[in-house]
């Protein structure tokens, strides 16, 4: 297969982490059990947070306002567990070899305001990728627009879609960029995805 291009998905392929685990699971569950049942179960709330129509911020002060939890200290305990999630590994040495064998590499991601604040920073990610595309930043999802952002990164990248292969943890993410005319690989494990680069 002829990939110059590599898109990655962030979460469910280059990190596992979860927001306020690293932090308030532990010393406050039942803060993180409600943040888990009315924040993240609540798809149109984190649909806006990932558009960028809501911030972190603004998050927080509902979970302030719902569980008592001093607002200065959620705060800083999940800006904590953001710098506590742990990258793939592996997966980013992949993306290295990919990288250093010629091919173009670049992340597109749904996900949130804090991601070039905490997470690119904190890993240096926009050292190894050439293009990061986040959601909150161009307030649109991967599927919204007939998946727009995919559009903009391969325009970064300088590279045709139909050269290009992306690597994301959802079936319907791969559908729409199969449709586009790219080619896509349903992440579930690397060494499966090591064995379909072979």
């Amino acid at each position: 297969m002829n990939h110059q291009a590599f898109l990655f998905d962030f979460d469910g392929v280059l990190c596992k982490g979860r927001f306020y685990e690293g932090s308030l699971l532990y010393k406050y569950s039942e803060a993180y059990d409600w943040i888990q049942k009315s924040i993240f179960s609540n798809h149109d709330l984190v649909g806006k947070w990932m558009r960028g129509i809501i911030n972190s911020d603004d998050i927080n002060k509902i979970i302030f306002e719902n569980t008592e939890t001093d607002y200065n200290l959620l705060k800083e305990l999940y800006e904590e567990s953001v710098r506590k999630m742990k990258l793939e590994e592996e997966v980013l040495d992949l993306a290295k070899s990919l990288k250093n064998s010629g091919a173009k590499i670049g992340i597109v991601t749904d996900n949130m305001d804090v991601f070039f604040q905490i997470t690119v920073r904190n890993h240096n990610l926009d050292n190894l990728f050439d293009v990061i595309i986040n959601s909150a930043d161009h307030g649109i999802l991967k599927r919204d627009d007939n998946g727009r952002l995919f559009d903009i990164a391969l325009d970064n990248l300088g590279e045709k879609i139909e050269n290009s292969l992306m690597i994301d943890d959802s079936m319907s993410t791969i559908e729409l960029y199969k449709q586009k005319g790219g080619q896509g690989f349903l992440y579930k494990s690397l060494s499966g995805l090591e064995s379909f680069l072979k």
